[in-house]
């Protein structure tokens, strides 16, 4: 007789064979050992949570490519003979010292392991809060002739959101050719129900990037497309931090202020943007755009400023950005300056600021000081110690929300993106940075980074010394985890 006894103890040998299962996917995954250990501990210490959880959002699609195309073919596909020219480029540039050997060293990575190219004739606009942005921004879509190309990884329903959303639904009725592209998760519950009414009615050809409504992809909710890219007629790109809503210029309900870090781009590097965009929009169920018309030669000639757009997602062949910041910042050699509102990193890139600090290298790290999300914060605290004792300068932002993402060594390269300093962006998220290879453009980025120091705390190790242990437990308890969050 089958008893009530019975029934639970199949299911719980059932659920242990189970879990042994998934005990040999995560170590044959081979994933980054504080990846596999925090997986492992959520499966072992959260019954039956853990386990849905990883099948959920910890399964290796790397291995299965959750993307049909990725960005870093499409610059073969549609820029091969650029390609072909790189190598000669850099061969040259080194020879008559346009660029040192860690700028070669730089771009010679992000053109190996991505395909990213680098391009000369840019102009480039850097914006530090969302007023002037979106005036800008607003202003561009208005005199848009033939396409807009817009992918964001938050795009609210707010009152600015609906202003973007009129101005497109007019140029498509004028004959623009309108994409619009969100992210699945980071669109969640942020749009209303008539917002998409009305964008579904209108002319705009709009789609989900990994739809969490869709059951075909919600498996893939652990995967987001964090990237921000306006395109306009092939000649005006933009890509950064920001994404639309009321927030970026106002601060919000929460905060007084945001800063954040953008960019405007004219020239040749719109048309890396421009791949991006065209790979992310097919891998969203969009149409296929082979057409050499979305990459027009730039209407003007840029200024001599050399620059690569790098991308990186759970899928890409090599990480990009993240190998790019490890070279960068091991082959600093008087500064390092970091803003990220989240600061995670694996082991690798701890042991390379904590070197770099060591050898005399001024390393400086800026992160938020009033959290949107108060786990990654706490997270983060659990490095501050080992940073400290290295020489690293710890600064936490209070005059507002601190959303930029930056890096700048040195006097001649930076990079402003989408991308943070945690693993989540380093592993998990589509991400897109511009790197730049040029004084004036540093210069600019290391005056205001000075600036936002007058509006920091400096964290000493004093801080650290009055955590009460409860907090310390805490914060370390949650560091176990966070790869998996």
């Amino acid at each position: 007789m089958v008893t009530f006894f019975n029934i639970g103890s199949i299911l719980l040998f059932i659920y242990f064979a189970f879990v042994i299962v998934l005990t040999i996917q995560i170590v044959l995954d081979n994933k980054p050992p504080e990846v596999a250990v925090a997986w492992l501990l959520a499966i072992y210490f959260l019954p039956y949570f853990g386990a849905g959880l990883f099948l959920l959002s910890g399964v290796n699609w790397k291995k299965r490519k959750i993307m049909k195309q990725l960005p870093e073919r499409s610059f073969k596909t549609y820029l091969g003979p650029v390609l072909e020219q790189q190598k000669t480029f850099l061969q040259n540039a080194h020879a008559n010292n346009e660029l040192d050997n860690d700028m070669v060293k730089a771009i010679s990575l992000a053109l190996q392991a991505g395909n990213s190219i680098v391009t000369l004739n840019n102009k480039l606009e850097l914006y530090y809060e969302g007023g002037r942005f979106f005036d800008d921004l607003l202003v561009d879509l208005e005199n848009a002739q033939d396409t807009i190309n817009m992918e964001f990884f938050i795009f609210r329903s707010d009152e600015l959101g609906r202003r973007i959303k009129k101005i497109l639904e007019r140029k498509a009725q004028e004959g623009v050719k309108v994409r619009l592209l969100f992210d699945g998760v980071g669109c969640f519950n942020k749009q209303s129900w008539k917002f998409k009414r009305e964008l579904k009615k209108s002319q705009i050809d709009a789609h989900y990037f990994l739809d969490p409504l869709n059951i075909l992809s919600s498996r893939l909710l652990n995967y987001r497309n964090h990237r921000k890219i306006v395109v306009i007629d092939g000649q005006i790109g933009y890509t950064g931090g920001m994404n639309v809503g009321l927030e970026y210029i106002d601060g919000g309900p929460k905060f007084h202020r945001w800063r954040d870090t953008h960019v405007r781009m004219v020239g040749e590097s719109v048309q890396l943007l421009q791949s991006v965009f065209l790979s992310d929009w097919y891998n969203s169920g969009g149409d296929v755009v082979q057409d050499a018309g979305f990459f027009p030669l730039p209407a003007a000639k840029g200024d001599y400023l050399p620059t690569q757009i790098v991308v990186s997602g759970p899928d890409s062949d090599w990480n990009s950005i993240k190998k790019l910041f490890q070279l960068l910042i091991s082959n600093a050699n008087s500064r390092i300056c970091i803003q990220s509102p989240y600061f995670i990193p694996d082991q690798s890139l701890m042991n390379a600021l904590e070197t770099a600090a060591l050898s005399g290298v001024e390393v400086n790290l800026m992160m938020t000081g009033l959290p949107d999300k108060r786990v990654p914060f706490w997270v983060a605290h659990t490095y501050f110690e080992d940073l400290l004792k290295s020489g690293v300068n710890i600064y936490l932002y209070e005059g507002g929300f601190m959303h930029a993402k930056v890096l700048i060594v040195d006097e001649m390269i930076s990079t402003v993106g989408s991308c943070n300093m945690d693993t989540r962006s380093f592993h998990l998220d589509y991400e897109v940075n511009a790197f730049f290879y040029d004084a004036e453009i540093t210069a600019d980025l290391i005056e205001q980074f000075n600036t936002d120091v007058a509006e920091c705390k400096q964290i000493i190790f004093e801080d650290i010394r009055e955590f009460s242990i409860l907090r310390r437990l805490r914060n370390s308890i949650f560091r176990m985890i966070a790869p998996v969050l």
